[in-house]
């Protein structure tokens, strides 16, 4: 009789490296395909510097465009011509069109992208329309330089009104998912926060995530301290220079990308000749400026800041009282004080405190209606260097 066959084994060894082999070819299949998506060029861009630069460009263009849709632009109020290695865009906005709402469109598609907004300037120049200008790209290469103007209405009209405000909302407390309530109203306004508290990172990134212009509340050593206290992280006059600006760089990272620093209390830390220069040497650094809240009497910051070239502006009011009161009267009795003041000053800015009262009441004191004009700007538009002495 013929003798049965054995059948044959496949050894461990042989089992492993086929199961290897086979993850490894999906793996390379995944990479492969990862790479030739949208969001894999952009990564291997940002972070290796691979990749088509043209490419890139095109990806990133496309992004733009989904967030002007979004905001309303019509595609054909863009024209494009190429500038060096940039590509230049004109972007025609409506004359209701919201400059700083747009803005926060482009710059919110950008970071979900890996791409951010390099840099940013405002023209607001009499018998001119206000412009944006906007350089785009990855970290180390601007892709777009984005001109946005607001086009003047068609026929006989008023003149654009000249007068700004800008507001700010602080005293945003340690809750986030109440700070994020705010950050989400349809109102274009900054926010200040505070460094050093247990939710001060999470705050930073979701006004970030909702487009908020960001002001780093600094707490300053007040007089009375530490009967009187700003909170944990307070810098003091008894530090040295370079404590003092070790914290502060400490500060901005956490807090960055910011629009300006501000003193939270601080009525002995901005009387200090020394403690001051300390601060302003780190603002100066990283070009950032100084908003003086509510400044002491014997403050130096004004005189200091024109010495050293540091931006400077002060609040034109800050409502406090009003918004911690259950009457929205006395709100809307402040608001036309303000409002009265920024067609006279033709730039003003309000530092409002966050409360339910304000959630509340803010979209309906912006709008259009009882606007009566004014326009509501970044702070960073208002924000001017002085000229050195």
């Amino acid at each position: 009789m013929p003798r049965k066959k054995t059948p044959s084994r496949v050894s461990p060894r042989a089992l492993a490296w086929l199961a290897a082999s086979a993850l490894a070819l999906f793996a390379i299949g995944e990479a492969y395909s990862f790479s030739r998506s949208d969001s894999g060029q952009l990564i291997l861009a940002r972070h290796l510097g691979l990749g088509d630069p043209a490419q890139v460009t095109r990806i990133l263009g496309r992004r733009v465009r989904m967030a002007l849709d979004r905001a309303g632009v019509p595609p054909d109020s863009v024209t494009e011509r190429a500038r060096g290695e940039r590509v230049a865009w004109r972007i025609g906005l409506t004359s209701d069109a919201s400059i700083l709402q747009v803005n926060y469109a482009v710059t919110r598609a950008l970071e979900v992208a890996g791409a951010s907004v390099l840099s940013g300037q405002e023209t607001w120049a009499a018998g001119r329309p206000p412009t944006l200008l906007l350089r785009v790209g990855l970290p180390m290469r601007a892709t777009h330089e984005l001109q946005f103007v607001r086009l003047p209405r068609e026929g006989p009209s008023l003149p654009e009104p000249g007068a700004r405000l800008a507001i700010v909302l602080y005293g945003f407390g340690e809750d986030p998912a109440a700070a994020d309530s705010s950050f989400t109203l349809p109102v274009p306004f900054g926010v200040a926060l505070a460094p050093g508290r247990r939710t001060s990172r999470d705050l930073f990134r979701a006004a970030h995530a909702r487009g908020r212009e960001v002001v780093l509340h600094l707490p300053l050593e007040p007089i009375n301290y530490p009967r009187v206290n700003p909170g944990p992280g307070t810098l003091l006059v008894t530090m040295s220079p370079a404590r003092i600006t070790e914290e502060l760089r400490r500060d901005l990272d956490q807090a960055r990308p910011v629009a300006a620093v501000a003193n939270h209390m601080g009525s002995l830390a901005t009387q200090d000749m020394t403690f001051m220069r300390a601060v302003y040497h780190e603002l100066r650094r990283g070009d950032v400026p100084f908003v003086h809240v509510m400044p002491a009497a014997g403050a130096v910051c004004r005189s200091l800041a024109t010495e050293l070239g540091v931006g400077y502006t002060e609040p034109d009011a800050v409502l406090d009282d009003e918004p911690r009161s259950s009457d929205a009267g006395r709100l809307d009795r402040r608001w036309k004080e303000i409002l009265k003041r920024a067609r006279e000053r033709r730039g003003s800015m309000v530092w409002i405190r966050a409360t339910p009262l304000v959630r509340r009441w803010l979209p309906l004191a912006t709008s259009t209606k009882r606007l009566e004009g004014v326009s509501l700007v970044p702070l960073s538009a208002l924000i001017r260097k002085p000229p050195p002495i």
